[in-house]
């Protein structure tokens, strides 16, 4: 496998501007965003990391495949599809996104994927990083294993990458709704009465996947992100679309073709919906 020397990055959220300024010291870095005209941003880091980084930010739709070596997708999962239109998977594309929707899309492409355990916030170009972790990558296939110069991001190749996606989802599944319904930090839920809420969904998600995934894992995440504010809160309070259909709906799928029958992840999806219809 060739050098990578050029990385482009799509989606200029939280994640994405992490990405790009980490890596901007030592590769040449593109951000593609949902923007109308291209131009140098400023990205200034606080937090776990400090610093000051510029990269170039250009439209998605200018985007040029063979221009780079490698590309990070970093959108909410309801994007991807919009967003890798114009990859044909010639060159490497890791789907950073949440959830398991993109799953089957991913392995239809070519594509690999990719999952983030940093801590980010967003307020304009301003980032607040603020918990550090590991982007673990991998291959639904079996390819030759990528390797990037160390950095802050810690980006570690992962041999069986699904069991990977399928403990975040696990997290994100139990922390990401119950934090957005009771507008509460990430630590709440390792406490009543939000703790009885998690284990609950824990038990009924593990009636869904035949890979296990220990709770301790969720515990470990949720200490961890103890202070922070999940996506799905922030999104709500911002009155964005959540990751709900990336998270949640997928699960009332799997359950449906399983002949599973759920109790609480039903409830929460709806009530995130209602939640959302009602910012």
């Amino acid at each position: 496998m060739k050098p990578i020397k050029r990385i482009g990055i799509i989606g200029n959220g939280a994640v994405g501007m992490l990405m790009a300024s980490l890596f901007e010291p030592d590769y040449a870095v593109t951000l593609y965003g949902r923007v109308d005209n291209g131009s140098n941003v400023t990205i200034e880091r606080t937090g776990a990391t400090n610093g000051t980084a510029q990269v170039r930010l250009e439209p998605v739709t200018t985007l040029v495949e063979t221009e780079q070596d490698v590309f990070f997708v970093t959108t909410k999962a309801h994007q991807v599809e919009a967003a890798t239109r114009r990859l044909s998977g010639d060159v490497p594309v890791f789907i950073c996104s949440n959830g398991i929707a993109h799953l089957d899309y991913a392995r239809t492409r070519g594509f690999h994927l990719g999952v983030v355990e940093h801590g980010v916030s967003r307020d304009g170009n301003q980032l607040h990083h603020t918990g550090l972790g590991r982007i673990r990558i991998g291959s639904l296939d079996a390819v030759e294993a990528m390797s990037f110069i160390a950095s802050p991001l810690d980006i570690v190749w992962e041999t069986d990458i699904e069991q990977v996606v399928t403990e975040k989802l696990f997290a994100n599944a139990i922390i990401n709704p119950i934090t957005a319904l009771c507008r509460v930090e990430n630590g709440a839920v390792a406490l009543p009465p939000c703790r009885d809420i998690a284990e609950a969904v824990y038990a009924e998600l593990s009636t869904l996947f035949d890979r296990h995934v220990p709770y301790t894992y969720v515990e470990t995440i949720i200490e961890k992100t103890g202070h922070n504010r999940s996506s799905m809160l922030r999104d709500i309070e911002a009155g964005r679309q959540t990751e709900v259909d990336a998270i949640l709906t997928p699960l009332l799928k799997r359950a449906d073709e399983r002949g599973i029958a759920l109790e609480v992840i039903p409830v929460l999806q709806k009530l995130i919906l209602g939640a959302s219809v009602s910012c």
